[in-house]
């Protein structure tokens, strides 16, 4: 029972988890630039794909950490079990892709000097089984590589709609909810623009107006008056925000007179009008 609520306690203070979805939406971005410039150049760059495999690798052993922090207390299939898994996923497909990519780049080129060298000469039965061996080989990979990009870019907007749940479920998280907000410049590169918007949205009842009042008070809780009072101006300030025919609208007015009062109690902290 002593270990049982142990294990419990160390997953209640589990900080890692507003790293794993910080990180998870940098690698995606970045993916998500490379898979844009694929479709208008039809070639990946090789350092590019390196580089995130190894933030993937890293991501990975992340999540496999937390999913091993719950285990202990868990019953049942979490949200970041399956997160775990599409993580994993992605980045067995990369070194796929990594594969393919270093085929073209290196090995194609080698092989098209190799065949015009010796293509007037008789050469060993061997020497030609490796010939036709390497025209497969580098076949394969410019057949597999769209493909297996397109893949996993699909596995990618798996993440990236997965990621909206874990988000939800911490979305009270004081620390956790300040993090994804100061990565707001990552979060519109994976949700596009007006990514906070659109991610609030999906995670808070009352929306954008909810999740910007409830980051703006926990900077507040935790000594960080001025950017508290920064978040609710801007928010305040928003008036279009605001739509009568939403379903939500009594609760994003009652956000918005709650963030009107907070900065009046910020002002007086300060001592400012």
């Amino acid at each position: 029972m002593k270990k049982a609520l142990e294990t419990k306690k160390s997953f209640k203070n589990f900080s890692n988890i507003a790293s794993i979805v910080v990180d998870s939406f940098k690698v995606f971005s970045e993916f998500k630039a490379e898979y844009e410039s694929f479709k208008k150049v039809k070639k990946c760059d090789f350092q590019s794909i390196a580089k995130m495999e190894k933030e993937l690798f890293s991501l990975k052993e992340a999540t496999h950490a937390l999913v091993r922090a719950e285990s202990g207390e868990k019953k049942e299939i979490r949200e970041t079990d399956l997160y775990d898994l599409i993580v994993s996923s992605i980045f067995h497909e990369l070194l796929h892709l990594k594969e393919y990519i270093y085929i073209l780049d290196k090995y194609e080129p080698s092989f098209d000097l190799i065949e015009k060298k010796l293509e007037d000469r008789n050469i060993e039965t061997f020497k030609k089984d490796f010939l036709r061996h390497s025209r497969e080989m580098v076949g394969e990979a410019k057949l597999g590589l769209p493909l297996k990009i397109q893949g996993i870019n699909q596995l990618v907007e798996d993440a990236v709609r997965h990621l909206v749940q874990i988000i939800k479920a911490n979305s009270y998280d004081g620390r956790f909810i300040r993090s994804i907000y100061m990565s707001s410049e990552l979060v519109e590169a994976v949700y596009g623009e007006k990514g906070l918007k659109t991610l609030y949205e999906a995670v808070y009842e009352g929306g954008f107006i909810e999740g910007c009042f409830l980051v703006a008070e926990s900077f507040s809780k935790s000594g960080f008056y001025e950017e508290a009072l920064n978040i609710l101006e801007r928010l305040t300030a928003g008036t279009e925000l605001l739509d009568k025919e939403n379903k939500q609208y009594k609760l994003q007015k009652d956000y918005l007179e709650r963030a009107k009062k907070n900065i009046s109690a910020l002002k007086e902290k300060q001592g400012r009008k």
